[in-house]
């Protein structure tokens, strides 16, 4: 993120990654028809969607009461937001039961090996392919619960036009997966 933001800076970035989600979740969706109608029937999570990304009933909200002021020089700033403005989205089970995988960074494409990671890396070339080299989703990370579904939050994206937010390193990071 850039060192320095603002209010409106950080009600725009909360607005791209809202919007990201549900691009998203659109072609996860869109991931799951096509690997249905080429036959593909193994995969985690294509009669139950057990994969899916963490944007059902996601928002944005803002507080009702002012924040605290921010400290003064020298003493410890310990607010949970900066902001009056923020994103929600559904929480997310982590007991021991549940594993939080990192399956691809920002600049690093996934090369995963076991079947759910091998789902999730064809996921992201199929977004590419789908939006015709338009967008490739990156920095995937999400819970596998212990059924084996698949949660994913936080992405990024990067797309020939440059706009899916502060993190998009467009077309050169594009060429580059």
């Amino acid at each position: 993120k850039p060192i320095s933001s603002s209010s409106d800076t950080n009600i725009k970035d909360l607005s791209d990654e809202l919007c990201l989600l549900h691009k998203a979740q659109y072609s996860m969706d869109s991931f799951y028809r096509r690997a249905c109608s080429h036959g593909v029937n193994n995969l985690p999570g294509k009669h139950t969607s057990t994969m899916k990304w963490n944007v059902e009933g996601a928002f944005i909200g803002t507080l009702v009461d002012p924040l605290p002021p921010r400290p003064t020089d020298g003493m410890n700033n310990n607010r949970n937001l900066l902001y009056n403005v923020f994103l929600a989205t559904p929480l997310l089970s982590t007991s021991s039961l549940y594993h939080e995988v990192k399956f691809s960074g920002n600049e690093q494409p996934g090369n995963n090996e076991d079947m759910i990671r091998c789902v999730v890396d064809a996921y992201s070339h199929h977004v590419l392919i789908d939006s015709c080299f338009e967008t490739l989703i990156s920095d995937i990370q999400g819970i596998i619960a212990p059924d084996h579904s698949v949660t994913l939050f936080d992405p990024q994206a990067h797309t020939y036009s440059r706009d899916s937010g502060y993190w998009d390193k467009g077309p050169d990071q594009i060429q580059l997966f």
